[in-house]
């Protein structure tokens, strides 16, 4: 996806909230909160934050730390070309966590799993 298209994306998919992943709607750069019950999630997260396009660099940082805490994350590093991160807070906790449009989201399970 180029950094153009990823402007109008609406829908997100942030990953490692609180071990999972979590589709959130809001608009690049803009300041959002989301909840999630309890039905939903098993718990009650309350996610507040932006995602924002970070560099290479960072994004990798973020993505590191979150398969150090959660291996099983350990397919997005196939993520999109463009880095992508959210930061904000989770319950209260300042975080960082790999996020991808769900554009993305859909084309590489496409090309993973039905090879189209």
């Amino acid at each position: 996806m180029e950094v153009e298209n990823i402007q109008t994306e609406d829908r997100f998919m942030i990953y490692n909230v609180m071990g999972k992943s979590i589709m959130v709607e809001t608009e690049l750069n803009k300041e959002f909160r989301f909840i999630c019950p309890i039905e939903e999630c098993g718990e009650t997260i309350e996610i507040q934050g932006i995602i924002k396009i970070v560099s290479l660099e960072e994004y990798k940082r973020v993505l590191k730390e979150t398969l150090k805490e959660h291996a099983e994350f350990e397919a997005i590093k196939t993520l999109n070309p463009t880095p992508l991160i959210f930061e904000g807070t989770v319950n209260g906790k300042k975080v960082k966590l790999p996020a991808e449009s769900v554009q993305s989201l859909a084309k590489r399970f496409i090309d993973t799993f039905l090879n189209l």
